[in-house]
């Protein structure tokens, strides 16, 4: 049987096992944002708007099957002694089985009528769901203590993205083909990683169980429960953080500068690798905070995330101020991507801030499960709500503005929280 300290040592993070999952999921963002700019030479102005809208509108997905059940295996495997197969062989099966639904309705659309929007959508659906599946993969084997299988997966991810869109370029393909491809790419990876996780089974009896233990009746309903619960409360701050920018997109798709998804795309791609680095840098180290959460360190964690909440909400109400300033002065509807990009780089501290301290709410206990799910909808509601002020007003400097509000709303509900 596992135990406490076999668990800490198992997850012990020193720099070469940092750097070397970092280097990973570093690639992967780098190529993925190298291949959008070869996507952009490869297509027209009018087919990259069309895929941008709909990898943009819908690519939030990926965190609704990967963040909650992640972040549910990084909390719940760490500790478990005779559940710890249970636990991984549930998420395994999540793993191998959510793609299919997704998958086959691609395809049946995809054989059906090759060259519509619908198709479109449908692939970039089902593609966001094997790429979150597979990142939820790799998650359980880091859980388990097996830390390679995440770097090989997000190489090998990055290395077949930048390949199919060199393809794109060298021989035209369409987005509806470059996207079948990634598909395909993302359903081979997610069927390797298979290999090597539990099935589940019974919980481990223990030694001696004595005679006729009884049959094997799989997993409990109670330790479904726990799970599932874990999943969707824990799920709820990025699948919402996600669902921002998705819909955001939707919001600029509806007004007169729909034209802008394009460009919005591009930034969200750099935005996406910088958050990618503070989100990694928090799973990799979750199972350890973990188990610090349940010692007497644990008081001393809560003081430091209640000062950084309160940096937060003070950097992000002075960000919205000067940016809506620089807006209201001339910068409204601007397609310059270094505004875009300047915007969306001074941004950035007070959402890492803020995610730091949803990471530490989190693992506090069911109420703050409860607490950081209700700020992550209340978050996501508020940045609806200035979006649909500020885009039609702004375009995509408007989206990146209602971005704003993130950093605010969570800094200071885990201020009153924590």
């Amino acid at each position: 049987m596992t135990t406490r300290a076999d668990a800490a040592e198992a997850h012990r993070i020193g720099p070469r096992r940092l750097l070397t999952l970092l280097s990973g999921r570093a690639a992967f963002r780098l190529l993925l944002y190298g291949s959008a700019g070869v996507l952009v030479a490869a297509w027209s102005r009018e087919d990259f708007n069309g895929y941008a809208a709909a990898v943009g509108a819908v690519g939030w997905l990926s965190m609704v099957v990967q963040s909650g059940p992640e972040k549910a295996a990084l909390a719940l495997i760490p500790r478990a002694r005779r559940t710890r197969d249970q636990l991984a062989g549930m998420l395994r099966a999540a793993v191998a089985y959510v793609p299919l639904p997704f998958t086959a309705a691609a395809v049946a659309a995809l054989l059906l009528s090759p060259s519509s929007t619908v198709t479109l959508y449908l692939l970039a659906v089902a593609y966001y769901v094997g790429l979150g599946c597979g990142m939820l993969g790799v998650a359980v084997h880091r859980a388990l203590g097996g830390y390679t299988r995440d770097t090989v997966h997000f190489t090998l991810l990055g290395v077949g993205m930048i390949g199919l869109a060199g393809l794109a370029f060298a021989v035209s393909i369409p987005p509806v083909a470059y996207l079948t491809g990634l598909l395909a790419l993302v359903t081979v990876l997610n069927v390797a990683l298979l290999r090597g996780l539990p099935r589940g089974g019974g919980p481990n009896p223990g030694p001696n169980p004595g005679p006729n233990p009884g049959p094997h009746r799989g997993p409990h309903r109670g330790l479904r429960r726990v799970l599932g619960r874990t999943v969707v409360l824990m799920g709820a701050a990025d699948v919402m953080n996600n669902a921002m920018i998705g819909t955001l997109f939707v919001e600029l798709s509806l007004t007169a500068y729909a034209s802008q998804s394009g460009d919005l795309y591009m930034m969200t791609l750099g935005w996406g690798f910088a958050v990618s680095v503070v989100y990694t840098v928090l799973r990799i180290y979750q199972p350890r905070l973990v188990l610090r959460m349940s010692t007497d360190e644990a008081a001393g964690v809560r003081a430091l995330v209640r000062r950084v909440a309160g940096l937060a909400s003070w950097v992000s109400a002075l960000w919205l101020v000067v940016a809506g300033a620089a807006l209201a002065g001339g910068l409204a509807g601007t397609r310059s991507l270094v505004v875009l990009g300047v915007l969306l780089v001074t941004l950035l501290p007070a959402n890492a801030l803020a995610s730091f301290g949803i990471a530490v709410l989190e693992n506090t206990g069911e109420a703050g499960l409860r607490d950081s799910a209700k700020a992550a909808v209340l978050a996501w509601a508020v940045t609806a709500a200035l979006g649909a002020l500020a885009v039609p007003l702004a375009g995509a400097a408007g989206a990146v503005y209602a971005l704003g509000a993130q950093g605010l709303v969570l800094g200071l509900v885990l201020k009153r929280r924590i």
